[in-house]
C-alpha cells in the first residue's frame, strides 16, 4: 500500500459519512503550533471540497501548551469554528491520547460508535508512514493524506469559499518543518519505528510520551 499519497481511489468520498482526524503534534519550547494549525487548515480545505454527507472532523490529542496551560482540543476547535466557519454539529473533539499509538486507537473506538465509512488522517510527510502501518494495523479503510502544499493544490475548493483558501493556504505552507526540524523528527520516526518493530502493544511508545511532555504542558 502505499503509505505517502493519497491515490485517487483514497479520496473518493463514500456515500455513508466519514471521519478526518487530525493527528495531534507536540508544541515543545515553540511559541506557536504551526504544525498542528496546517493540520487544522487542510481539514477544513478536505471539509469544503467533500460532498454532502459531510465528513466529520475528528480530534483527540491531550497536550496542553502555552503560558495559559490552553488544551489543543481547545484550540483546534476554535480555529474549525471561528476562524474556518465549520459547524460544531461536524465535530468531535476528545482530549484522550497523547502519542500517535493512542489516537489511532481512538479513531478505531469513534468510527464504530460513529458508524463511519471511513477515516482519513491528517500529518505531516515525515510521520505519515509510521500513522499509516498503524492505521493498517487497527483500521481497515483508513488512509493518510500528507498536509503539504502540493496536496493541497490537488483539492478542488468551492469558489463560494474562495476567501477563505488564502487563510488555508499560508497555514500550511508555513506549517512546514525546516530541514533541521525535518532530520529532527526523520530520527524519531526512525526510532518509534524500530521501537514498534519489537513492541507491537505500543507500552514504549506511551511511555517516552509520557516522558516527553513535562509537568508545564499538561
Amino acid at each position: 500500500m502505499n503509505t505517502v499519497s493519497p491515490t485517487e481511489n483514497d479520496l473518493i468520498w463514500p456515500e455513508i459519512p466519514s471521519a478526518i482526524l487530525i493527528l495531534g503534534k507536540r508544541q515543545g519550547i515553540r511559541k506557536e503550533n504551526k504544525q498542528l494549525r496546517g493540520r487544522v487548515a487542510m481539514a477544513a480545505a478536505l471539509w469544503y471540497s467533500a460532498p454532502r454527507p459531510k465528513p466529520y472532523i475528528a480530534f483527540v490529542g491531550a497536550d496542553i501548551h502555552g503560558p495559559q496551560r490552553r488544551p489543543d482540543a481547545e484550540v483546534v476547535e476554535s480555529l474549525l469554528i471561528e476562524k474556518f466557519e465549520i459547524p460544531r454539529d461536524y465535530l468531535i473533539v476528545r482530549q484522550r491520547a497523547n502519542c500517535t499509538m493512542l489516537e489511532v486507537r481512538a479513531a478505531r473506538a469513534i468510527r464504530r460508535a460513529y458508524g463511519l465509512a471511513q477515516i482519513f488522517a491528517l500529518t505531516h510527510l515525515y510521520h505519515a508512514p509510521r500513522t499509516q502501518r498503524y492505521l493498517d494495523e487497527v483500521l481497515s479503510n483508513a488512509a493518510v493524506i500528507p498536509v503539504h502544499p502540493d496536496i493541497l493544490a490537488e483539492i478542488v475548493f468551492p469558489v463560494e469559499y474562495a476567501d477563505l483558501l488564502p487563510q488555508v493556504e499560508t497555514m500550511i505552507k508555513e506549517s512546514g518543518p525546516g530541514r533541521l526540524d525535518s532530520l529532527r523528527e526523520f530520527a524519531v520516526e526512525w526510532l518509534l519505528g524500530r521501537a514498534h518493530a519489537l513492541d507491537p502493544r505500543g507500552r514504549f511508545e506511551r511511555r517516552l510520551a509520557r516522558l516527553l511532555r513535562p509537568t508545564a504542558y499538561h
